[in-house]
């Protein structure tokens, strides 16, 4: 009987202790470790500037992960830089914000400070969030600022747009290190690869990484290491040889990425995220207001380029010096044609995301609540937000659903109903994107309930104080991407806003 009841005791030790394993590995399974997180925006790429969409510039990082990932067909930006980082940041429509046109240098309203953004989520789900790259949302003190708004570290420039070799915007010195200027000699965008490769490289956490990668390429001004120009002499146009290897730069530093990520064994367990936060500017068709277009055609009527006169010059060269190419797509950086916020996108994770192409909408306020749901936060997706996670669409295929997405333009307002676009402002036009993406059949006239109906969402839509600014009102102290200092740089000025305002 002794026998017997050790016998019995011993398969019950067994038994809990085979429970306890089983038990502890089923656990795991059901709970993996969170994947990190790598976001890569690029600054006013076109749809044509990539290699797999046909382009002629060369981008092999880029297209192996369109090819080793999932390719979005139909990713919508909005027009401008600083719209489509408010929606990206935030889930929320532009307009809401008061965030539709770019905010310059000088205004004092930024991405309103009560916003909770990505990072302050992915925190709360155990995420450490770093950010390399272009801020533009807000200057113009330092509680604007990355730092302040959940990146643990902050490396780059808050305004719209530097030289790509003095770091200057608008007369200011506009390159930091967490809220302190630094000054340093190089290219920015291997500047910026190689803080984004620092950063992986010497990640110790056990956190999963949040990385928010916002490279200045390739927008203007037009500037580029010359032996890279030197690869593309078969281009004639030489905004666009200079513009193709801006974009060439870009590629080789995210290449550099994977590789970093790949040596420190965490690429397998990383999903990245990569797009344009615009269309590309195309020399000759930048939309510009009206009246700034007339002040650009007469600069140029009366003076050789470079204009004399520096306001002129800068409308120059919006106007006329872009070498991006949209393709077959219409239009341009600004406006809500097809070419200024259908952009280049893909989403790469491996063993949860197959290749292939999606062919969905998705729009970059759907963004915010689509990686939520992808690493297991579904339930921290606030209710008040304009998108909606595509997360189930993303990697099961299923119909998801696609709210109402309003994009403004200099010129134009347009809201897509997917597959359906209205196009308001200076011409009123009904498209189905789907099957005209290059907006060729207008059907207005054929779907007038549907034009009443969807000019009045758009008349309704809500709309906060705006932070943006009318181009006019920077005539004075023109937002310049590059060029001599004038003033103290712009972190200082930051600090010193904030000390008055007190």
């Amino acid at each position: 009987m002794q026998i017997l009841k050790f016998s019995f005791q011993s398969m019950g030790l067994v038994a809990a202790l085979l429970l306890n394993i089983y038990g502890s590995a089923y656990a795991v399974e059901a709970n993996p470790p969170r994947p990190n997180i790598v976001m890569i925006l690029a600054d006013d790429l076109g749809w044509n500037d990539v290699g797999y969409h046909g382009s002629e510039i060369n981008t092999p990082n880029i297209d192996r992960l369109a090819a080793e990932g999932l390719e979005l067909d139909r990713f919508y930006a909005q027009p401008t830089c600083s719209p489509t980082r408010a929606a990206l940041m935030t889930g929320k429509s532009p307009r809401k914000l008061g965030i539709s046109r770019a905010i310059a240098k000088n205004q004092q309203l930024g991405l309103d400070l009560d916003e909770q953004i990505l990072p302050q989520y992915l925190n709360a789900l155990g995420y450490q969030s770093l950010m390399v790259g272009k801020w533009h949302l807000g200057n113009y003190i330092p509680a604007y600022a990355p730092p302040a708004r959940g990146f643990e570290h902050f490396y780059g420039f808050l305004s719209g747009g530097i030289g790509y070799w003095d770091h200057n915007h608008g007369g200011g010195h506009d390159w930091q290190r967490n809220g302190r200027t630094v000054r340093e000699e190089g290219y920015a965008t291997h500047l910026l690869g190689d803080e984004a490769v620092h950063l992986i490289e010497e990640y110790q956490s056990q956190q999963p990484l949040f990385l928010y990668l916002a490279m200045a390429a390739p927008h203007m001004p037009n500037q580029a290491p010359q032996a890279g120009i030197n690869k593309y002499s078969q281009i004639s146009n030489p905004n666009r040889r200079v513009h193709a290897a801006m974009v060439s730069e870009l590629d080789h530093q995210i290449g550099r990425v994977i590789e970093a990520l790949k040596k420190r064994d965490m690429l397998d367990n990383t999903l990245i995220l990569f797009a344009s936060d615009n269309g590309g500017l195309i020399g000759g068709e930048a939309e510009l207001a009206s009246t700034l277009r007339k002040l650009a055609d007469l600069g140029t009527f009366f003076f050789d380029r470079p204009v004399p006169f520096s306001t002129l010059e800068e409308f120059a060269k919006f106007s006329y010096d872009g070498g991006s190419d949209n393709g077959t797509l219409r239009g341009t950086k600004t406006s809500t044609l097809e070419g200024g916020v259908r952009v280049p996108a893909l989403l790469w994770w491996p063993n949860q995301i197959n290749p292939g192409t999606h062919n969905e909408f998705i729009s970059v306020s759907d963004v915010l609540p689509t990686l939520l749901d992808a690493v297991g936060g579904s339930d921290d997706i606030p209710d008040d937000i304009d998108g909606a996670s595509q997360w189930r669409s993303l990697s099961k295929g299923e119909i998801t659903r696609k709210p109402d997405y309003l994009v403004t333009g200099f010129d134009n307002t347009s809201l897509y109903q997917p597959p359906w676009k209205l196009i308001t402002g200076d011409r009123l036009e009904l498209y189905n994107v789907f099957t005209d993406p290059t907006e060729s059949i207008d059907l207005s006239a054929q779907y007038p309930e549907r034009v009443t109906e969807m000019q009045k969402i758009i008349a309704n839509w809500p709309a906060g104080e705006e932070r943006g600014v009318e181009i006019m009102e920077i005539l004075f102290d023109m937002d310049t991407f590059g060029g001599p200092e004038d003033r103290i740089p712009w972190a200082e000025a930051a600090i010193e806003n904030a000390k008055n305002k007190n």
